[in-house]
């Protein structure tokens, strides 16, 4: 029996899926706001922000977003 490999969606700048449902939500929210939303802690929240940043070279969440819009 073979097992076919999984495939799973390439995201921009090597974001997990995770890190894109953060940031598509953050549009002016604070991190307890997104937490809440995604039923994650603060603290997972600012991790999350912190791979986000670190991945796409943005040095805040604005130019995070703004480099979201150019690579759309």
């Amino acid at each position: 029996l073979q097992s076919l490999p999984i495939q799973t969606p390439a995201y921009p700048d090597g974001l997990t899926q995770r890190e894109v449902e953060v940031h598509s939500i953050s549009g002016g929210k604070t991190d307890w706001e997104i937490g809440e939303e995604l039923f994650i802690s603060v603290s997972t929240m600012g991790n999350h922000v912190s791979n986000i940043l670190n991945k796409t070279g943005a040095v805040n969440r604005a130019e995070a977003a703004s480099h979201a819009i150019s690579t759309a």
